[in-house]
């Protein structure tokens, strides 16, 4: 049980020290290279690869990497792989000369990778774990997300404000190296299959996105669901991508960011995922949704302090605080919601790609608003979009929810 639940913690830490470097920590880069943040939002789309990880869950389950496959099973060969295609993207950035297109190249490189990992890793995560788990499951993953999270973020901030961004890109793929070699340890799960690729490209284009697709579809509150998967976390989405510009705008150095929202915000966010998993096991999923949607929707609001008052540290970690607790418990109910619908790595990829697509839409959209009606309004509408969704968790029961096989 121990080693199952390190497991996870691990599996969490890989994608916390991975997913910064293309979504988060790039966001202070371009906006300290003084980009829009219009230029910021769009720069969203570079994570598009990431968000096609059930196209490459294809190759991934149906084809061995030469030479690696042979002393490798099929997972570690591809993780491997991934590795170093995410290596190579953080090369491209950083060698001279850089340029935005550069700079975005190398980032999709490292998205595209890094949705292949996601993929493969799935399975571990859930393995052997009985339903009534899965919060707690979501919550030890989340804890070794945001440990990798806090580790690489404030690392890397630290490290360009002292030296460079080159510098700190060339301390991730140290990082990188070592998840790499550690991965090899991985207990791989019992049930792993592949199957030979043996009909066409499209009919296995079919079995790994529109069939999984209808069926949900077709089952009890089946389109309801994946509402709730498209629109849940919209104004969570759009917030995060803007509020690290904002930071930077009003006057916070990289050194504020990295210990006050970085640092300590990523232990309230821990903290928040087990009040989560203890609310969904006290409430029930469904229920525990609704609620803690409605308290981190309202924590956005806080935001106008900063736009009215200005440049506040104080003001700062109070925000932090409230939106980093509520957070947590809202990601934590949003991946146990995952597990209970999806019981497979294809459905799984299926499902979090549509996610990733309307995310990856309203934090393109983001900072358009912010430059055309300024962050008054931004911080005043885009809490509201968590309405639609509420409504329609209304209509689904746990019943529905457990009834769900896919």
């Amino acid at each position: 049980m121990l080693r199952s639940y390190l497991t996870k913690i691990f599996i969490g830490f890989s994608y916390g020290l991975s997913f910064p470097l293309t979504m988060i920590v790039l966001d202070y880069w371009l906006k300290d290279s003084g980009i829009s943040n219009a230029s910021i939002g769009l720069f969203s789309f570079l994570h598009l690869p990431f968000m096609l990880k059930f196209f490459w869950g294809m190759f991934i389950d149906n084809y061995d990497i030469p030479f690696l496959s042979t002393y490798l099973n099929r997972n570690k060969s591809w993780l491997i792989v991934s590795y170093l295609t995410m290596i190579c993207g953080i090369l491209i950035m950083i060698i001279p000369p850089q340029s935005h297109c550069i700079i975005f190249f190398g980032a999709s490189l490292i998205a595209l990778a890094d949705g292949c990992r996601n993929v493969i890793l799935y399975p571990y995560q859930i393995m052997n774990s009985p339903t009534k788990s899965f919060g707690f499951i979501a919550s030890f993953v989340g804890l070794g997300h945001r440990l990798g999270s806090i580790f690489i973020k404030v690392t890397m901030l630290h490290i360009a404000h002292i030296y460079s961004w080159q510098l700190a890109y060339s301390f991730a793929i140290i990082c990188l190296i070592v998840l790499m070699i550690f991965t090899l340890f991985i207990k791989d799960p019992a049930n792993t299959t592949h199957n030979q690729l043996n009909s066409s490209f499209f009919e296995n284009f079919y079995i790994s996105f529109r069939d999984p697709l209808q069926k949900l579809i077709k089952t009890s509150h089946g389109s309801k669901i994946l509402m709730v998967v498209c629109l849940y976390k919209i104004a969570d989405f759009m917030i995060q991508k803007m509020s690290r510009p904002f930071c930077i705008e009003i006057g916070f150095s990289k050194y504020d960011i990295a210990n006050t929202v970085q640092f300590y915000g990523s232990i309230t966010v821990i903290i928040g995922s087990f009040i989560g998993a203890y609310l969904i096991k006290k409430f029930g999923l469904i229920r525990s949704m609704k609620n803690i949607a409605i308290i981190h929707a309202s924590c956005f609001f806080m935001y106008l302090l900063l736009v009215f008052f200005g440049h506040s540290i104080k003001i700062l970690t109070f925000i932090v605080t409230a939106e980093g607790f509520s957070g947590g418990a809202m990601t934590a109910c949003f991946l146990a919601f995952f597990y209970t619908i999806s019981k497979n790595a294809s459905m799984y990829a299926v499902l979090w790609a549509i996610h990733e697509f309307f995310g990856l839409l309203s934090m393109g959209i983001s900072g358009i608003i912010v430059d055309y009606f300024g962050w008054s309004i931004f911080f005043t509408v885009v809490p509201l979009l968590i309405m639609p969704s509420l409504l329609v968790l209304r209509e689904i029961s746990e019943v529905n929810m457990r009834n769900v096989d896919l």
